[in-house]
């Protein structure tokens, strides 16, 4: 196997070359050296810093069960204005 590396400045180059090496049966990957995260706000990062430690603290709950909670807190309040 031979690996070709070549750098590409203008990202509409990127279709192009895909369509090419797809059309000749090539192999191939893509991969960028542009940071994931250019161009985020200081306040934003701080909020995924954040919302990666309460992953990883267990305070992130999956989807059912977040619904169940908010289901359980709905009849909940309902319950205590029926009760006025």
């Amino acid at each position: 196997m031979n690996t070709l590396r070549i750098d590409i400045e203008n990202e509409k180059d990127i279709s192009v070359l895909e369509k090419l090496l797809t059309e000749l049966g090539f192999k191939y990957k893509f991969e960028s050296n542009q940071p994931v995260f250019e161009g985020i706000t200081e306040a934003a990062g701080l909020g995924i810093v954040e919302g990666l430690q309460d992953l990883r603290e267990g305070r992130i709950l999956g989807d059912k069960a977040a619904r169940a909670r908010i289901d359980s807190k709905i009849s909940e309040m309902k319950s205590r204005i029926a009760g006025r």
